[in-house]
């Protein structure tokens, strides 16, 4: 997997942002366009690919401007508005040159307002009363059940350290697989990692705990039957 070798080179903090935004466009440019014939990584030291130097690029640029969380909608906007540019085409360009430039840039902006107003539109199966924060956490803890049970079948603690000891919790994490709402409210997950691991992680428990409301804690129980909750 990509995302070894931000271990395996020792790569800093913004080498391995870019690595995982690299990730991003490989994964979501072959699903929006199955059928194109896309770029590819050589072996060796990843950073001496082209795909790499664009995706670094990036994440300097936009320091302090797109969130971490970001990146992902970023890569999503710039192939929802290309395939939307080339739908009466056969065969479109599809190059990650388009995630840097001004153009890219306006690309990002017409869509992410467009994605506001639809994810901002009342929904009447939400409590108005409910803080997003919990409604964050709520389909963070949905998803990380459905991938965990499809990806390992039973969620049991011993299947959990097998997925640290081979370091698919890493990449899975880092791919957005697993919330770090799941985290901040799984035992099991608690006594298996590190405090190094939290680092590697850039995860704060203290940022994600006041989301852990009742409600939360009900929905953990709920979805992860046999794991205690953690206090």
């Amino acid at each position: 997997m990509y995302l070894d070798s931000i271990i395996q080179y020792e790569m800093d903090q913004l080498e391995a942002k870019a690595m995982h935004v690299v990730v991003l466009w490989l994964e979501r440019s072959r699903k929006v366009f199955p059928d194109y014939r896309h770029a590819t990584m050589g072996k060796g030291d990843p950073r001496r690919s082209l795909i790499f130097k664009i995706c670094y690029k990036l994440v300097r640029e936009t320091q302090g401007v797109l969130e971490d969380t970001e990146y992902s909608l970023y890569v999503r906007a710039q192939l929802d508005v290309l395939k939307h540019i080339n739908s009466n085409r056969g065969t479109p360009l599809i190059d990650p040159n388009c995630l840097v430039g001004e153009k890219a840039w306006k690309r990002w902006k017409l869509w992410k307002r467009r994605y506001d107003a639809i994810q901002n539109k009342p929904k009447n199966t939400t409590d108005k009363s409910t803080p997003q924060g919990v409604i964050k956490a709520l389909d963070g803890l949905e998803k990380t059940k459905e991938f965990l049970a499809k990806s390992l079948g039973e969620c049991t603690e011993a299947k959990y350290k097998e997925a640290y000891l081979n370091n698919n919790f890493f990449r899975w994490y880092n791919l957005g697989k697993i919330s770090p709402y799941y985290l901040a409210t799984s035992s099991y997950w608690q006594g298996i990692l590190k405090p190094e691991d939290y680092k590697k992680l850039n995860f704060d428990i203290q940022v994600y705990k006041p989301c852990i409301e009742e409600m939360v804690r009900k929905k953990f129980t709920e979805l992860f039957p046999n794991e205690p909750l953690a206090l």
